[in-house]
C-alpha cells in the first residue's frame, strides 16, 4: 500500500454542546455554505442531556473567515460553543476492501500507539481511514504507518 496521504492544510472545527434536534446540523451547513467553505469529515456524536458535538475539517486558508461565522450560529442554534484546532494533520490510509476495513482500523491504531500518536478523530468509509493527530507527532505517524503498510 504505498499512497497514504497527508494534509496539514487543514482545521479540526468542532461545535459543542448543540440541542440534539433536528435542523440544527443544517443551519450550520447553511450558513458555511453562504460562505462557500469547503468542508470534509463531518462527525456527529450524541452525548447525554440532549446534546451533541458536531465536527468536521475546513482548509487552514479559510480559518480567519470562518471564526466569526462559526461563533454566531453556535450562539444562534444554542450552541455551547465552538472550536478550532489548526495544529492538527489529516493522515489517510487506503483500504484494499470494505473487507479489509477492521483490520486496517486495528493496524492503524496500533502502529500510530506504539510511536505515541494519539487519534483526535478518525473516520472509516469504504475506501479509506482518516485520522486527525496533532501536528506534534504527526510526522512520526505517518512515517510508522508508512513503514507497517508499504
Amino acid at each position: 500500500m504505498s499512497s497514504i496521504m497527508f494534509n496539514d492544510e487543514c482545521v479540526h472545527v468542532v461545535f459543542l454542546g448543540l440541542p440534539n434536534v433536528p435542523g440544527i446540523a443544517a443551519e450550520i451547513f447553511g450558513e458555511l455554505s453562504k460562505h462557500s467553505v469547503s468542508v470534509s469529515m463531518v462527525t456527529q456524536n450524541t452525548m447525554r442531556g440532549g446534546r451533541s458535538d458536531l465536527s468536521f475539517l475546513i482548509p487552514k486558508g479559510r480559518l480567519d473567515d470562518v471564526i466569526p461565522v462559526c461563533r454566531e450560529v453556535s450562539e444562534r442554534v444554542g450552541g455551547q460553543g465552538v472550536s478550532f484546532m489548526s495544529e492538527v494533520a489529516a493522515i489517510t490510509v487506503p483500504l484494499k476492501s470494505p473487507a479489509d476495513s477492521a483490520h486496517v482500523l486495528a493496524k492503524v491504531f496500533s502502529v500510530l500507539a506504539s510511536v505515541n500518536v494519539n487519534i483526535e478523530i478518525i473516520n472509516s468509509t469504504s475506501e479509506s481511514a482518516i485520522c486527525i493527530v496533532s501536528m506534534t507527532r504527526a510526522r512520526e505517524g505517518l512515517e510508522a504507518l508508512k513503514r507497517a503498510f508499504e
